[in-house]
C-alpha cells in the first residue's frame, strides 16, 4: 500500500488559479465561457502549465491524484478552473451545466447524499460512454472530519490482484461475468461485461438492484460484493480532503468510495452542517 499521491500548489500557483477565476463573474459566467473554448484565458501561463504537467505525471503512475491547497469556494469555481486546466472534454449536464452539487443530508436514502457509508463504484456506469474520469472537490468538510466523510482509491489493477491472492472465483466473477445493472440511467437493465474495452462498468447497488427486480446476476452476487469490498479497502487508503482540495480519479482504471458521514444541527430538523461537494465529469483523461 502507498501513500495517497498527492499534487501541492505552490503560491504561484495558487494566485494564478485565482486569476483566472477571476476572470469571471461566477461559476455559470466559466462554464458559459467553456461552450466555446477548451481552455480559459490565462490558463495557458507557464505556470500554470507546470501545474498540469506535474498533475498528469501524477496521475500516469497511480490514476488518481488529491490536489492541494486549492483555493476554497462555495460552488465549485476552483474546482472549475483546475479540471479546465487537466481535462480536455468535460461532460456537459442538462442546460450546459458542467459542475453538479452534493450535499449530505440525513433525511434522505438517495446514494449521492445518504450519510451512510458508500460502495465502491465507477460512476454513470451504465451509460453508453461513460466518462473516463471524476473530480470532486470539498466545498464543506464533514464536521466530523476527518474520521468521517473519507474517501478512498482502489485501483483494478491492485484489486485484482488482492482477489487473486484469496479468492479468483471472485476475480473472475469481477473480469468475466456478464452481469445486468439497473439504475435511473437503465431502468430497463444494462447488461455486458463489467471489466473490457478499456474501462470498468461497477456498482454493487446497480447490480442487487438487478438481481432483486428480474432476479438477474449470480445467486453468490451478495457474497462476491463482500470480497470485493473488503479487498478494495485492503489496497486503498483514506483520502481526506480540505475546503478547496480535489480529487481526480480514473473512472476506466479504478473504484472510488466514500464512507460515512455526519451533520451537526443548528436547528432540528432541518438547519444543519453536512459535507457538501462539486463533482466534475470527463471524457478524456489528463495527458
Amino acid at each position: 500500500m502507498t501513500s495517497v499521491p498527492q499534487v501541492a500548489l505552490a503560491p504561484g500557483e495558487i494566485d494564478s488559479i485565482l486569476a483566472v477565476r477571476y476572470r469571471f463573474d461566477g461559476l455559470e459566467a466559466i462554464e458559459h465561457a467553456l461552450q466555446d473554448t477548451q481552455a480559459l484565458p490565462g490558463s495557458d501561463s507557464q505556470i500554470l502549465q507546470r501545474l498540469r504537467a506535474r498533475i498528469v505525471a501524477t496521475w500516469g503512475v497511480h490514476d488518481h491524484v488529491v490536489v492541494r491547497n486549492l483555493p476554497s469556494c462555495s460552488d465549485g469555481t476552483t474546482g472549475l478552473v483546475l479540471a479546465s486546466l487537466c481535462f480536455a472534454n468535460l461532460k456537459r449536464y442538462r442546460g450546459g451545466k458542467i459542475v453538479k452539487h452534493f450535499r449530505m443530508s440525513p433525511w434522505t436514502k438517495a446514494l449521492s447524499h445518504t450519510l451512510a457509508s458508500g460502495f465502491f463504484h465507477t460512476d454513470l456506469n451504465t451509460a453508453e460512454h461513460p466518462p473516463a474520469a471524476t473530480a470532486m472537490q470539498c466545498l464543506e468538510a464533514d464536521p466530523g472530519a476527518p474520521d468521517y466523510g473519507q474517501l478512498r482509491v482502489a485501483r483494478v489493477c491492485d484489486l485484482i490482484e488482492r482477489l487473486r491472492q484469496r479468492d479468483s472465483t471472485v476475480a473472475d466473477f469481477l473480469l468475466q461475468e456478464r452481469v445486468t445493472m439497473v439504475n435511473e440511467i437503465s431502468p430497463k437493465g444494462w447488461e455486458g461485461s463489467m471489466v473490457g474495452e478499456g474501462l470498468i462498468r461497477f456498482h454493487p447497488e446497480s447490480l442487487l438492484a438487478a438481481q432483486r427486480h428480474f432476479g438477474k446476476n449470480p445467486p453468490t452476487l451478495e457474497q462476491h460484493l463482500a470480497a470485493i469490498h473488503q479487498a478494495a479497502i485492503e489496497v486503498s487508503e483514506p483520502i481526506n480532503l480540505e475546503p478547496g482540495e480535489m480529487l481526480l480519479v480514473s473512472n476506466r482504471r479504478a473504484l472510488h468510495q466514500r464512507g460515512a458521514c455526519t451533520v451537526r444541527f443548528r436547528e432540528f430538523p432541518s438547519v444543519f452542517e453536512s459535507r457538501r461537494v462539486s463533482v466534475f465529469h470527463a471524457y478524456e483523461e489528463p495527458a
